[in-house]
Parts: structure tokens; C-alpha cells; sequence
């Protein structure tokens, strides 16, 4: 028997947590600084305080062109158009049915979630920010108080996270700490348990304001969930580490089957009778292990308002690290768009110049050439303009123009902005920009497929990060939907019926109690299928099913299926069925016929060789007949031949006989 220690957390509280909170802070305070400026590039905040001074006062507007955010909405409406999809795969026995029910549980997580909404939250904190989060929990007041289990974003700005930690998921933090700024009314709604707790606990600062410092107070960014109206504001923080809880692994060594214990469960355990019987003829074995769970602990203020272990062993806060480069804060597209975005914004600004020079004369005129108030008609279409006399003819007056702008400004406009597009591979023919779009069909399906391979591989870590987030959803399923459930499910006829989930089912043998349709017990390995959420063209799409077809790979039916436009795919296939049923009838008639016309062109040339071998037999009668007359002729003269030589054979032999009588008669 092992002795399993009781195993007591490490004291903790509000103040660890602050102190923690604080420390994790300062050493992202100059990468939150950066997330701040990628975001008010994006918003179009581009220009300091300084710059639009000066704008200003030679005139010009004190305007950015922004094209950071047109590339950043069409990289977000490729990469997060839809929702994903799960690959779901049982480890061990588990049946279509159940494997089912776990697709459809994903897919009403994520819509009771409104997963497509903060899933592009999601994405535009990638791609700005180059961090993003979602949030797995419990939500026990969903489904009639049965509970559910719910994605969410959390901003960026508001986890801090181990500075130490290097891997890309953050899976090697000490801990993970999500902290906002709430008004104590909110709070005290949120947690009537400890209101007048809440009511006496310290005030917080700091309101999370985020900002460069490089532009007005009305550009700061503001990180609270309620607006800045000098209600008391408490910090909150939920704070998440690992722990490591003791274990007791059993072996049956005749079948090798494992089984981990907890505490609880091994002390159960010991106490069967045979459990002594079974640890001396070594049937079983025993090792002790260590499990990871995940420590929670909420902080409001200075009160600890509990302090759990979660039944899960990765993080709930699952990030997705757009350039990783091993540390906490990693780079957006955005930060490296910035540079050729300021140089696009100081051409632009040249130009504008450049043009208000132009549009605008400038004089030089000797004092008396000209009366001021003919010189204010100088603006004025088809003003007539009076010089004092000698004036012109003397060269007092003077006009000046700009020289022409350099070409070369134009081709850096270009450069620059082909610079932002080539960061995002989001180009203008993306965008809608018609000079720019490819001659041909082919031409675009080409450069479509290159940029989305760019633009997949670039996103590829939201991918991980989502397949992550549906590991920490299998592993809160036990937990939340350990009662009986009922889920809608489709069957391979494309019908919907109703299964429940975790039902009672007696053995009608032993009598033992399982589950049907068992969430508690099954376990399976999950993964997102990677470019599922991307945008899909339809056309595109059925152009590449029907190269399938020609080529053999598809057929019809395939390809009415995978049809991604609004069709009546069932209708389709309905009639195309019946075309290919009229199709096989009328082959059939058509072979009908075909072998019809070839028995009708046998017995024409049957009846043709019948008539032939009439004419011909008709032909030769004659010939027929005197062949037979000269048969008969040569017949009879055989025969009468045949008779004269039987005539002289008789006498030969008559004479024969006579010479031989006459001489014995003479002996």
C-alpha cells in the first residue's frame, strides 16, 4: 500500500497576488507601450500631437492615409469568415453515434459562445497586436442551470503573464494572471456573497489606461469595462498556476490495463477485500504519479474570494503568438507595417504641398506696380487686372512658378504602399482595386492560391491555438456534462434526431449499470481542421471539383455536394438521378435497336444468299443434266466394256483348257 501524503496548497493571498501582478507588469510595461501604438496605427492615429501642429500651419490637413487597416480587414476577412471545424477522433472503442454528439457539443459551445464574433476579435488582436487570447470556462448558469461551457476574449492588455516562460502556448509560465478595473456598484451585483466586503476594500489607481504618450488624451486606449466616471473602481484578478496533486497508478498485470486513482479513489480502493490478495500474488501493481491540474485563485481588492484546484491540466487562457520569438511579447504585421506607413505619410504630405504651391502664385512686384485691391482679384477667373502705367513694360512685376513635382515621389508612394501590402500579402486587386486585378481566370486562381498559402502559414498559430482551446473543452466535458444531456445530431441521410447522452443502460447479464453514449468516461483526441474558418469561394471551389470530375476522381453526385452556393443540393441530386435513369433507358433503347437493326441486316443477308443459291440452282439444271446424260453414257459404255473383257477372259480360258486336254491325251 502506498502512503499517499495530504496534500495542502501553498499559502496565498491578496497580497502575493498583487505582488505577482506587479511584476509581471513592469516587465511588459514597454511591450504594452508598442501594442498601444500598433492599435492607434491601425484606428488611423498615426500623426503626433507635433506633426499635426505643423500640418497646420503650412495649411496642409492634419490627415494620414491610412493603409494599414484596409489590408488588416482583408487579411481578417480571410482568415476568420467562418467558423471551425473539428476533427474529433476516439481514443479507444467509441461508436459514430457518440462521435457525433462531441461534434455537435463543439458546435453548440462555440455558437452559444458567439464564437464567430470572438473569433475575429480574436484574429484582429493577432494580427495588430501580435498576441491573442481565448478564455475557457464553465458557465453554470447555462442550460437551465445545468451548465455549459463557453469561449471567450480576453484583451491582450489585461493578462500578464511570466516573462520567463518561452514556449509559444505560454504552457511553461509559473502563472498566468488576468486582472481588470470594475466599479464596486458592478461588483457587489456580480458578487452579493461578500458585498460589504467589497464595500470597505481599498480603491484602485490605476485604470488600466494604455497610451504612447505621443497623442491627446481623448487618442489614450482604455482597458476598463466601464466608462471614467469617478465611481470607487476595485482591481480584480484571477490568477492561474500549476500544481502538481499526487496520484496512484494501478496495473493489472494480466491484461496490462492502467488506472490512475486520486487520493480519494485509492483510499476507496484499499479497502476491498481482495485488494491484499491480489498486491501478494502480484495480479496488480502500483506506482505513484504526479498529475497536473490547474490552481485558481480570485482576488477582489484585498479579499481572496476562493482559492480552487480545476479538474483540467492546461491553462484555461490559451494564447496564439503571432512571431514568436521566445519570450511572452511577440511582434504583429502591424508593427512592421508602421515604417513604410510614416514614409507613406511624409510623401503624401510632400505631394499635398507640392500641390498647394502650385495652385497658389506667388509675386514679386515693385512698390506702385500694382493698387492692392487689383492685386486681391489675382485669384478670380477671367479677372481683368490693371498695372500701374510702365509697370510691365518695365519688368516690375514678376510671377513665379513651382518647378514640377519628381516623378520619383510617385514611384515611393507606390513602393511604400506596395511595402504594407507585401507585410499583410493582402495586394489591392484583394481589396477591390480593379486596375490592379489579374488579366485571366487562371491568373487570379494562381495569385489567390499563393497569397493564401502565405497568409495560412502566417496564421498558423492561431490554428494551434484553437485546436488547444478544444482540448481544454474535452477536458471540462466530464465535468459539466455528467448528467444526461440530449443533442440534436445529423445521420448519414442528412436527417436530425434526438440522442441522450450519459443514459443509464443495465447489463442484461450482469446487471451492472453503464452509461450509453458515456461523456464521463470516453476520452477523445480533438484538433481543428486547419483553413476551415478561412474565406471559401464557391466558384473557385467548383471549379476544382469539376477538374475532379473530368478527370474520374468525382462524380456527379460528389460534386452537387460539395456545392457551397445557396442550391437545393437534394433537388439537384433528385433530378439528377432521374436524367440518368431516362439516360439509362433510353441506352438500353438505343442498344435495342441497335441490335434490332443488326438482326434485320442478317436476315436480309440471309434472304439475299437464299435467293442467290435459287437463281443459281435454276441456272444450272441444264448443265445438271447433261452432266447426268454423260454420266450415264459413260456408265454404259464401262459396263459394256467390262463385258467384252469378260467375253475374251472365258475364251482364253476356254482355249486354255482345250490345249491342255489334248496333251495328256498324247502322254
Amino acid at each position: 500500500m502506498i502512503k499517499l501524503k495530504k496534500f495542502k496548497l501553498d499559502p496565498i493571498d491578496a497580497g502575493d497576488v498583487r505582488a505577482e501582478y506587479i511584476k509581471y507588469d513592469s516587465a511588459s510595461e514597454e511591450y504594452r507601450y508598442q501594442m498601444a501604438e500598433d492599435e492607434e496605427f491601425y484606428l488611423g492615429k498615426q500623426l503626433t500631437d507635433a506633426q499635426k501642429e505643423y500640418l497646420l500651419s503650412v495649411g496642409q490637413p492634419a490627415e494620414s492615409n491610412n493603409k494599414i487597416r484596409p489590408a488588416v480587414e482583408q487579411v481578417l476577412s480571410n482568415i476568420a469568415s467562418g467558423s471551425p471545424e473539428w476533427d474529433i477522433a476516439p481514443v479507444g472503442k467509441m461508436d459514430g453515434t457518440l462521435a457525433a454528439i462531441y461534434n455537435e457539443l463543439m458546435d453548440n459551445v462555440w455558437h452559444n459562445s458567439d464564437g464567430d464574433v470572438q473569433f475575429r476579435k480574436v484574429c484582429k488582436d493577432f494580427i495588430v497586436k501580435g498576441l491573442s487570447y481565448f478564455f475557457i470556462y464553465p458557465d453554470w448558469n447555462e442550460d437551465k442551470g445545468l451548465g455549459g461551457i463557453r469561449f471567450r476574449r480576453f484583451a491582450p492588455e489585461s493578462v500578464y503573464v511570466d516573462p520567463n516562460c518561452t514556449n509559444p502556448d505560454f504552457s511553461d509560465a509559473t502563472s498566468i494572471i488576468y486582472s481588470d478595473v470594475h466599479t464596486k456598484e458592478s461588483l457587489k451585483v456580480a458578487f452579493p456573497d461578500i458585498a460589504d466586503d467589497i464595500e470597505d476594500t481599498a480603491e484602485e489607481q490605476d485604470l488600466n489606461i494604455v497610451s504612447t504618450g505621443k497623442y491627446s488624451k481623448d487618442d489614450m486606449i482604455r482597458r476598463t469595462d466601464v466608462p471614467n466616471d469617478h465611481q470607487p473602481r476595485v482591481r480584480k484578478y484571477i490568477r492561474f498556476a500549476k500544481v502538481a496533486l499526487p496520484y496512484v497508478i494501478i496495473t493489472d498485470m494480466t491484461t496490462g490495463y492502467n488506472e490512475m486513482l486520486s487520493a480519494a479513489q485509492y483510499k476507496n480502493f484499499v479497502k476491498d477485500k481482495n485488494y491484499k490478495k491480489l498486491i501478494k500474488e502480484g495480479t496488480i501493481m502500483e506506482k505513484l504519479a504526479y498529475r497536473t491540474h490547474i490552481r485558481e485563485t480570485c482576488i477582489i481588492g484585498d479579499i481572496l474570494y476562493y482559492d480552487d484546484i480545476l479538474p483540467i491540466s492546461e491553462y484555461p487562457i490559451v494564447p496564439a503568438t503571432n512571431e514568436h520569438v521566445g519570450t511572452p511579447f511577440p511582434a504583429g504585421d502591424v508593427r512592421h507595417a508602421k515604417s513604410p506607413q510614416r514614409m507613406l505619410n511624409r510623401t503624401e504630405a510632400l505631394l499635398i504641398a507640392h500641390t498647394n504651391a502650385t495652385t497658389n502664385f506667388k509675386l514679386v512686384i515693385e512698390d506702385g506696380a500694382i493698387e492692392p485691391e487689383e492685386l486681391n482679384k489675382w485669384n478670380i477667373p477671367n479677372a481683368v487686372i490693371t498695372a500701374n502705367p510702365g509697370a510691365i513694360r518695365e519688368g516690375k512685376i514678376k510671377e513665379f512658378a513651382p518647378p514640377a513635382v519628381s516623378s520619383q515621389l510617385y514611384t515611393e508612394k507606390q513602393r511604400y504602399e506596395l511595402d504594407i501590402e507585401q507585410v499583410f500579402g493582402a495586394y489591392k486587386y484583394l481589396q477591390g482595386y480593379g486596375p490592379d486585378a489579374p488579366g485571366t481566370v487562371g491568373e487570379a486562381q494562381i495569385l489567390d492560391e499563393a497569397v493564401a498559402r502565405k497568409q495560412n502559414w502566417k496564421v498558423l498559430p492561431i490554428y494551434d491555438m484553437l485546436t488547444k482551446a478544444g482540448q481544454v473543452v474535452v477536458e471540462w466535458i466530464p465535468h459539466v456534462y455528467n448528467q444526461q444531456r440530449v443533442f440534436r445530431i445529423a445521420t448519414e441521410e442528412g436527417q436530425k434526431i434526438e440522442v441522450t447522452a450519459n443514459m443509464p443502460q443495465p447489463d442484461a447479464r450482469t446487471g451492472e449499470i453503464s452509461r450509453m453514449y458515456d461523456l464521463i468516461s470516453s476520452t477523445v483526441d480533438i484538433r481543428v481542421v486547419v483553413g476551415s474558418t478561412r474565406a471559401k469561394s464557391p466558384e473557385a471551389k467548383l471549379q476544382k471539383d469539376l477538374a475532379l470530375l473530368n478527370v474520374g476522381i468525382f462524380d456527379k453526385t460528389q460534386v452537387i455536394m460539395n456545392m457551397q452556393t445557396d442550391v437545393d443540393k437534394m433537388g439537384l441530386l433528385q433530378r439528377h438521378s432521374e436524367i440518368a435513369e431516362l439516360s439509362g433507358a433510353l441506352q438500353q433503347a438505343q442498344e435495342q435497336i441497335k441490335k434490332l437493326s443488326g438482326d434485320l441486316q442478317t436476315r436480309e443477308r440471309e434472304l439475299f444468299h437464299s435467293n442467290m443459291r435459287a437463281e443459281i440452282s435454276e441456272a444450272t439444271k441444264p448443265v445438271a443434266k447433261a452432266q447426268a446424260k454423260l454420266e450415264a453414257e459413260h456408265k454404259l459404255e464401262g459396263e459394256k466394256k467390262r463385258l467384252e473383257t469378260k467375253k475374251v477372259q472365258n475364251s482364253l480360258a476356254n482355249l486354255e483348257q482345250t490345249v491342255n486336254s489334248n496333251t495328256g491325251a498324247s502322254s
